[in-house]
């Protein structure tokens, strides 16, 4: 089916269709001159053209029988028809009556969205909505043509929406695993549970190339080598949607995306919806190789990434979305955006982007303003902006797919009362547990331990499911302390005391009571809170910068006079140096999903002395010397690549340099006078954070000068786009000294246009904590335009009943819809300073 020149070819320079792309935009825009006459090419320039391009040539061979089918659909489908088959809704922003009647071709659930709202949905309630969406499109237009719907999920470590569901081991686990046929085994499982509560479509895998660790979506790699990572992600696809071929894409199978096009992981410092800055040749290299895979694997969509190439966005690169993905690699299926991702190309809105329809995405992710993005997509398409050929272009590929994966056949999935296979699937989960653990210590083998023996389990990952888990599990951002979520799951701790208890074994969990109990050896558990995509981001590798937990356990576990095991759960290689000092054994256990008793059967030999499972899983990324790279932007190893430890091996280290350890938060907080948070950059711990609602690009920032060059940041709202201006501490400070100090919030602000009415501000203490929207407007709507000018609040403002200041993560400083422009700077909390507040709460 598929046939591939894999030549490849030095790059001179930028295509001339790039070139050519560029200035089509510009003559675009209002008031721009008359677009150049542009000579004709000829077949044998563009084969030339094609011939620089490091991207190879794939040849598809359609179906005329589907491709005949499509045609006839197509011809029969009116304006509006057509432009619902663009527009993706998410499930709780549209009914099963909005998707007749708006004739929508897709909607989806996005991380921690349910049936009705409710986490535990039964799978009866998956089934039920199912029915009710893939019907109500069936009868858009009166049923002629009949359309089949599509639904869309992120499935990303088994079906992790989805109440009960086994949650495999995250990617970055599975490239320690290294293991193909595992890789396929799993996604197949997935597809079974994503299929079985009727939905058709998996976001997933992720092809990401992770070069930065920082990157707070580190964890959905499988590697940093590129040659890994299309491996695992072939295995894949193949096992969403099965091979090419006969039974392919047929029940339980489930369409597969391949995302995110392309170059997220090679961002600058790893920032989340950043900038890879690369030749074509390095960002094929490196980042472009996994989709060749896919797409000879079959995949039959590809998301485009949030992130840009040189500067440019992804979801309005039309060079790299359609010259490159679906002329010269021949991809023919559909090119969807991610979460509003359309809204960050500039000179658009979350409901307004003909620009990224032009660049070749085919579908938009709109999740809750998919009216009137329907609406200014008609305009278009009325005043004649609108590409007729292009509107039918992404309509087709849309119908195709939706033809190859069977839904016009059986256009309303059946789906199943209970998870499918869940005993296997359990299983399976627990061995990919098994082979993803990586030893990277083992002074005098002290692994694997005796089940016979006083075993003692400290650590906050002992029993917790859902730190086990990491981030996309049932909600977006992941939970913790939270084991009732996950009935048919088991904690690492619990893991361990079955076979402790089965072998005629001690345990005990917890500090308390340590001493007492006189352990053989301690186990501790512990790693990073759950987070998903750029809450993980992070300026250092060192593990709880500025807090020294995990340290202060290890030393306390020294005293009990037993060897200490450390068994580190995490999205990603972190500097770990001090722990690894104060353990007899370090294991990289990564993000294991529900399935801890994995771990268990690799720590624990069996009753009669011998291994049970040897480790086998070896890194898929260096694991770094330092926190932070060298002055080249290098970053030193300690473990590299491929490193890993089996039983019988030589498992001692030379002590490690902790001399790089951060300072303790509770010394840069100082205990008399002002706390300065930002001051032309944000002061450790804090972070400065801008971003608009719903990744939308608003508001818009650029450096501006107050006393000294770029010292103050101004932000521009558009009308109708929330947005905020924050900083985030990580990890969360404690205020409570501060307002007994009398402290105020202070910040300098220089307003350029009227105060919007809904300028408000607010602490956050983490998911659903934050204190009560305080109004700003009030204060400000009268002062001066276009000078700088300081506002003060008194901190027991923020005091509401859900705020916990112990414990404060956030300070939005500027939330508004504007529009607005306005400049901010020197951002301090001053003691004794309540006297001089602008907004006063104190008694």
């Amino acid at each position: 089916m598929f046939t591939t020149d894999l030549q490849r070819f030095r790059v001179a320079g930028l295509p001339l269709s790039l070139l050519l792309a560029a200035f089509i935009i510009t003559g675009c825009q209002d008031e721009s001159p008359a677009e150049p006459p542009t000579p004709e090419t000829s077949p044998a320039d563009e084969e030339v053209e094609a011939a620089t391009m490091p991207w190879p040539r794939i040849e598809r061979e359609s179906d005329p029988e589907v491709e005949r089918f499509v045609e006839d659909v197509l011809s029969r489908m009116t304006l509006e028809r057509k432009v619902g088959q663009i527009i993706q809704a998410e499930i709780q922003h549209v009914s099963p009556e909005e998707v007749r009647d708006y004739a929508l071709g897709s909607v989806l659930n996005g991380g921690g969205s349910f049936p009705g709202g409710d986490q535990r949905a039964a799978m009866s309630d998956w089934t039920e909505l199912s029915r009710r969406l893939h019907e109500a499109a069936l009868e858009a237009g009166g049923g002629d043509p009949s359309v089949p719907l599509l639904w869309g999920t992120d499935a990303v470590h088994g079906h992790n929406n989805v109440f009960g569901a086994t949650v495999f081991p995250h990617n970055i686990g599975l490239g320690a695993a290294g293991d193909a046929e595992l890789v396929r085994e799993i996604n197949r499982a997935t597809a079974e549970q994503v299929s079985a509560t009727a939905i058709d479509w998996n976001f997933s895998p992720t092809l990401a190339v992770a070069r930065d660790l920082r990157w707070g979506r580190s964890y959905e790699s499988y590697s940093s080598d590129p040659s890994i990572v299309t491996e695992l992600s072939r295995a894949a696809v193949l096992g969403l949607q099965g091979e090419p071929g006969e039974g392919w894409l047929e029940s339980p199978h489930v369409l597969a995306t391949a995302k995110h096009f392309v170059g997220d992981g090679g961002t600058v410092e790893g920032e989340d919806q950043g900038d890879t800055r690369l030749s074509e040749q390095e960002l094929f290299d490196i980042h472009g190789r996994p989709y060749v895979a896919t797409i000879e694997a079959g995949v039959q969509t590809i998301m485009a990434s949030f992130s840009s190439w040189n500067g440019e966005k992804l979801h309005g690169h039309r060079y790299l979305l359609t010259e490159v993905l679906k002329e010269q690699m021949g991809f023919d299926g559909i090119v969807v955006g991610d979460w509003n991702g359309h809204g960050q190309v500039p000179g658009c809105t979350v409901t307004d982007c003909l620009q990224a329809f032009e660049a070749g995405i085919d579908l938009f992710m709109v999740p809750e303003d998919w009216k009137a993005f329907r609406d200014t997509m008609l305009e278009h398409a009325r005043n004649g902006d609108l590409s007729m050929d292009r509107l039918d272009d992404a309509v087709r590929r849309i119908l195709r797919v939706k033809k190859r994966a069977g839904l016009f056949d059986q256009p309303v999935p059946s789906g199943s009362d209970q998870l499918p296979n869940e005993d296997a699937h359990a299983e399976l989960a627990r061995r990919a547990v098994r082979q993803s653990l990586v030893l990277l210590k083992n002074t005098g083998d002290v692994l694997p331990l005796d089940p016979g023996s006083r075993i003692l389990v400290v650590g906050d990952g002992a029993d917790d499911i859902g730190k086990q888990s990491g981030g996309w599990t049932l909600t977006w951002q992941g939970l913790t302390e939270a084991n009732e979520y996950f009935p048919n799951g088991q904690s690492i701790f619990d893991g361990i005391a079955e076979q402790v208890r089965a072998a005629g074994g001690e345990i005990h969990l917890g500090e308390s009571g340590a001493e007492e109990f006189a352990p053989d050896v301690v186990i501790a558990i512990y790693g990073e809170n759950p987070y998903s995509e750029g809450e993980g981001d992070v300026d250092t590798l060192e593990f709880q910068p500025g807090t020294r937990e995990a340290i202060e356990l290890l030393d306390q576990a020294g005293q009990w006079g037993a060897p200490v095991v450390s068994v580190f759960l995490s999205g990603r290689p972190l500097w770990t140096n001090p722990e690894m000092n104060r353990s007899d054994a370090f294991v990289a256990a990564w993000l294991p999903g529900t399935a801890g008793g994995g771990v268990a059967d690799v720590l624990l030999a069996d009753a009669d002395g011998d291994v049970q499972y040897d480790f086998s899983g070896r890194l898929s990324f260096d694991w770094p010397a330092t926190p932070k790279p060298d002055e080249d932007g290098e970053w030193p190893t300690l473990f590299p690549l491929g490193s890993g430890l089996s039983y019988g091996e030589d498992g001692s280290i030379d002590p490690l340099p902790e001399d790089a350890l951060a300072p303790l938060l509770e010394d840069e907080i100082p205990e008399q006078g002002d706390w300065t948070l930002f001051d032309r950059s944000a002061r450790t711990p804090w972070r400065l954070v801008i971003m608009g609602h719903n990744n939308a690009a608003d508001p818009a920032v650029e450096l501006t000068d107050r006393e000294v060059q770029g010292d103050a940041r101004r932000l521009t709202w558009s009308a109708g786009v929330p947005g905020f201006a924050a900083l985030t501490a990580r990890p969360p400070v404690d205020l409570r000294g501060f307002v007994d100090d009398n402290a105020v919030l202070a910040y300098d602000l220089r307003p350029e246009t009227p105060i919007p009415e809904d300028l408000s501000a607010r602490l956050i203490c983490g998911q659903q904590c934050a204190s009560e929207a305080l109004d700003l407007a009030g204060e400000l709507a009268d002062r001066p335009l276009n000078e700088w000018q300081s506002l003060r609040i008194d901190l027991t403002c923020f005091d509401s009943e859900n705020m916990d200041l112990s414990h404060v993560s956030g300070i939005e400083l500027l939330r508004t819809e504007g529009p607005v422009t306005i400049s901010v700077s020197a951002v301090r909390i001053e003691r004794g300073a309540t006297d001089r507040a602008d907004l006063s709460c104190s008694s």
